[in-house]
């Protein structure tokens, strides 16, 4: 009867779901009181932590081997019954602060003090287990590959710690489990990263078309608005409106001829400011063609990708906050698995007791 209810284990299948829900948002010592207020169940901070990181590392796993697949394909992928089945496809990376190896030596001396007065108040403590390896940098590039659709309705994102190689596999498993190649419309949206672009050409070479997020492109118009005119004067406005609204009408030919007229008039930083726009439009010529992406209605900014990393990052960048490699793993497995569209509640009736 217990191994039918599930209960064979220390923990059952419902309340390793539990676990993972509350340990999503906030800290293990705070996600042990909330299990404990919600269902009566106390653990400490350290064995929520645990059951919490192997669960990530299931789904990391079911994952990675096609066990776990989207919940739609692209033939779902329509607003309306009229209107051909679009998937649009993003990247990007973010940073995580992670655990050094001094910091983690340091870490298990202070444990080692407040055990000694521990035993000498009478506590009888178990052995501590052995020392993490700590990182031997501060900081770890993750990356986002997201997939979706125009009406919001269908979302897939897969998160790495590996490098752009590992993003390129994630772009490539998820194309084939979401039948990309069938989709009436599919394209990416973007920043400039050298490594997206290149990836998405070797991945993805189905793609009807690669742009650049608007408002990437925005940001490097202020920059050379505010070299020219300085920062916040109504003439860098000016001429930042006027140069994306050249973008946007015309596109990047005209929007370098603008440029390459207005370099014969200044010299020095200013010269420099230029050229150096002028050299990120030239080397992303393709991706910048908004007049004809505008008249064939696809979208030119990458809100949902920018979102989905906010949505996945909040609880590894809050203040104060380094981790271990596979930590990280094991929480963007869980975040995933929770805002991808049917997934969670697919996964976990299904999943076995370890």
């Amino acid at each position: 009867m217990d191994d039918w209810l599930g209960l064979s284990q220390k923990y059952s299948q419902g309340v390793r779901e539990m676990i993972c829900r509350v340990g999503l948002d906030g800290s293990y010592r705070k996600a042990g009181e909330d299990l404990h207020r919600l269902s009566q169940i106390r653990l400490s901070y350290q064995s929520l932590r645990a059951v919490f990181q192997r669960e990530g590392h299931r789904i990391r796993v079911a994952t990675q081997s096609s066990q776990l697949k989207p919940t739609f394909t692209a033939a779902d992928c329509r607003a309306r019954s009229e209107e051909p089945t679009c998937l649009i496809t993003g990247a990007d990376g973010f940073q995580v602060s992670l655990i050094t190896d001094s910091e983690q030596r340091k870490r298990r001396d202070k444990a080692k003090q407040r055990r000694v007065k521990l035993r000498h108040a009478g506590h009888d403590l178990r052995a501590l287990p052995p020392r993490p390896q700590g990182a031997d940098q501060r900081w770890k590039e993750a990356k986002v590959v997201t997939f979706y659709d125009a009406s919001g309705r269908h979302q897939h994102t897969g998160a790495t710690t590996g490098n752009h190689q590992a993003a390129g596999r994630l772009m490539r498993r998820y194309a084939a489990q979401l039948h990309l190649d069938q989709a009436e419309r599919k394209y990416s949206i973007s920043d400039g990263a050298e490594w997206i672009r290149r990836q998405y050409q070797q991945q993805l070479p189905m793609l009807d078309a690669r742009i650049l997020d608007y408002y990437h492109f925005r940001d490097h118009a202020i920059g050379c608005a505010k070299a020219l005119y300085g920062e916040g004067t109504d003439m860098a406005g000016e001429w930042r409106k006027g140069f994306c609204t050249t973008m946007i009408q015309s596109g990047p030919l005209e929007a370098l001829t603008q440029l390459g007229d207005l370099g014969k008039t200044h010299r020095g930083r200013k010269r420099q400011a230029i050229q150096g726009l002028q050299n990120y439009i030239a080397c992303r010529t393709e991706m910048l063609e908004y007049p004809r992406y505008i008249a064939e209605d696809y979208a030119i900014g990458s809100g949902p990708t920018e979102s989905q990393c906010k949505g996945l990052t909040a609880r590894l960048k809050g203040r104060g906050r380094r981790w271990h490699n596979h930590a990280i793993d094991a929480h963007l497995a869980i975040s995933c698995l929770y805002s991808n569209t049917g997934q969670w509640a697919a996964y976990w009736p299904n999943i076995s007791t370890p």
